[in-house]
């Protein structure tokens, strides 16, 4: 099980991520906004908790933040991939930079909520499995 400390790294990694991501966007091609809006508009969701939870230091709240972050980061990665593959920032796919975004506690986190909960967390709620993502 990671530390409180290690997720609470990856969590501000992957702020500081989105926050280049809004930072080097300054023109977006007309063909991509709606695949650009969808994706900000999911990082909203995924990151809508997280300062209060890095202010509050509650190990509790991070692990269900992080287990959070990792289960809609991997909704994300499918739906861009299944319905804006075409869409570009600065000649880069949608896809490859959401990549970018650290995984490295993904499996344990998911552990973490079966766990806690009992219930058991498929790798995706899609009806598909995409092998490379």
């Amino acid at each position: 099980m990671p530390t409180y400390l290690a997720l609470k790294e990856e969590l501000t990694d992957a702020l500081d991520i989105h926050i280049d991501i809004l930072k080097d966007t300054a023109t977006i091609d007309y063909e991509s906004l709606d695949g650009v809006i969808f994706m900000m508009r999911s990082f909203g969701f995924i990151f809508d908790r997280a300062p209060r939870v890095l202010f509050d230091e509650d190990p509790e709240e991070m692990n269900f933040l992080m287990f959070q972050y990792y289960s809609l980061l991997s909704e994300l990665k499918y739906n861009l991939l299944l319905n804006y593959s075409y869409s570009k920032i600065h000649q880069r796919t949608l896809i490859q930079i959401v990549q970018d975004f650290p995984t490295t506690y993904e499996k344990e986190m998911k552990e973490w909520w079966e766990g806690l909960t009992g219930l058991h967390v498929d790798d995706t709620k899609q009806t598909i499995l995409i092998n490379d993502l």
